[in-house]
């Protein structure tokens, strides 16, 4: 009598340690994902959190860079929406008479909804913020300090260059770190910075520099680009499982037949 197979799970996927990864951004990425231009860049990563297919991480680096800067970025939003207008009537003087007329009556239309437009921006903003301080956060550990200190002394990446990128290296260290000593079943870590010239690869800035490479650690210069990356791999995923489903199907209904 043929032996009873049981039914496929996740976990029998080859690619099953790939369905949860942990993301880190640098500050400057958290800072432009604020900005108001691509929502469905952050209506993605919002789904993936909500799926709990990734996770995100923080410390407090960020979160203090953060509080420095969130002002200043709110208020660069909410000066861009009022420059439209702004702009638009620098032109009016080169019009004829009855185009100034009408691109009167345009800017005075979006003067109306420019109130608007300011509040949208700012719930924008406080998305973004939500999703920073409800991440998951890590401890920089005095000893990983001291380890980023020798290894600026030695000038390897992301030191090989003038600046001064202590931060940098610390967000990178210590959230490899942190996975590792979380110890979980999924230790993917992507990490997305804007930082191209101290993480890139020197060549091809869209690969990691040599001296920072690390096992499944996933590397991106495009907040987009990582997201669009976990999401394909957890659909060829999702292909694989249910392909795996049917072949149980099959060779359980042959089992029934007696074959």
């Amino acid at each position: 009598m043929a032996r009873k197979e049981r039914m496929p799970s996740k976990a029998d996927s080859p690619s099953n340690y790939q369905q949860m990864a942990k993301l880190i951004l640098d500050t400057s990425t958290w800072l432009d994902l604020a900005k108001p231009r691509i929502e469905e860049v952050l209506i993605e990563l919002e789904q993936q959190i909500d799926q709990k297919i990734t996770v995100l991480l923080t410390c407090d680096i960020i979160l203090e860079e953060w509080e420095r800067n969130k002002k200043r970025v709110l208020e660069d939003v909410i000066s861009s929406i009022r420059q439209h207008a702004k702009s638009a009537m620098k032109l009016a003087d080169l019009l004829s008479k009855e185009d100034k007329a009408a691109l009167v009556r345009i800017v005075e239309k979006y003067t109306q909804v420019q109130e608007e437009q300011e509040h949208l921006a700012q719930i924008f903003f406080s998305r973004v913020e939500k999703l920073l301080y409800e991440s998951e956060k890590f401890k920089i550990y005095d000893q990983l300090k001291i380890d980023m200190a020798d290894r600026a002394l030695t000038k390897q990446a992301p030191f090989h260059n003038s600046k001064n990128n202590m931060a940098d290296a610390l967000l990178y260290f210590g959230a490899i770190e942190h996975v590792n000593q979380k110890n979980e079943i999924a230790t993917d870590l992507i990490f997305v910075t804007s930082n191209y010239k101290e993480f890139s690869d020197p060549i091809d800035f869209t690969k990691l520099h040599e001296d920072l490479h690390k096992r499944n650690v996933h590397f991106y210069n495009n907040l987009a680009r990582a997201l669009k990356m976990r999401k394909e791999v957890i659909d060829l995923t999702d292909e694989y499982d249910e392909y795996r489903f049917w072949m149980w199907i099959e060779s359980e209904a042959e089992i029934a037949r007696g074959k």
